[in-house]
């Protein structure tokens, strides 16, 4: 219950400002701001919608392993209770209370500016897609589904296949990357589940860096996505 209650205000996207911490919610008033205060508006929901895709990915990938083990096991646990657990053992709103601040930051705002904004910005659709977009993300990163960038844009040359040609393409350039760092040498498990790891993040890095053009930089949130 705890947890869908803090999902439910976070997936409502507006900013409230309570004990210094920055919770995600919608504003019931009627007030409209300037286009200029709309326009930043919508740039900082999209910059933090973004910064959230990737805590959203890494709590997926771990719930993902957890559900399976959970599911080999035989263990009875509720899905509810698996995922608030999964949440406060991830930090997700710690994480996001952290992203929310720099993003305000970043906008040479404060989280009470934001907030003000928010409040004049009425009931829009775009604002409410945001809304949804965020608790969509939180919900399948606890399920352990891949998290979709609310709004986003996929470009029509991300074709399946092209999809596909890329995954590949990060396939060959990680192991490259590892037998590099290995050479042959000897390694535990632990240091090789390290290397395995940095090549992984490198290779993708890597790929969807010469893919930009193509993602329209957008990103690696853009493929993700595409392919969630």
């Amino acid at each position: 219950m705890e947890l869908r209650n803090r999902a439910a205000v976070l997936a409502l996207s507006v900013l409230a400002v309570g004990a210094g911490l920055a919770v995600l919610v919608v504003s019931n008033t009627a007030s409209r701001t300037s286009s200029c205060q709309d326009e930043q508006l919508f740039e900082v929901l999209k910059e933090l919608s973004r910064r959230f895709f990737f805590v959203c990915q890494d709590v997926a990938a771990i719930a993902k392993s957890v559900h399976a083990k959970i599911k080999a096991s035989g263990t009875q646990i509720s899905d509810e209770k698996l995922k608030e657990q999964l949440a406060r053992q991830c930090k997700v709103f710690e994480k996001l209370q952290q992203i929310q601040n720099e993003v305000a930051e970043q906008f040479g705002l404060t989280p009470v500016a934001i907030a003000e904004m928010q409040e004049q910005a009425a009931e829009d659709s775009e604002m409410e897609s945001y809304s949804v977009g965020f608790r969509a993300m939180l919900d399948d990163a606890l399920a352990g589904k891949s998290p979709i960038l609310p709004n986003v844009k996929i470009p029509k040359a991300l074709t399946e296949e092209k999809a596909l040609e890329i995954h590949r393409q990060v396939q060959e350039v990680e192991a490259k990357k590892v037998l590099d760092t290995v050479s042959g040498s000897k390694c535990s498990l632990k240091e090789l589940g390290e290397v395995l790891a940095v090549a992984h993040k490198s290779a993708w890095d890597q790929v969807l860096e010469a893919e930009s053009e193509l993602l329209h930089s957008g990103g690696p949130e853009v493929y993700h996505s595409a392919v969630a």
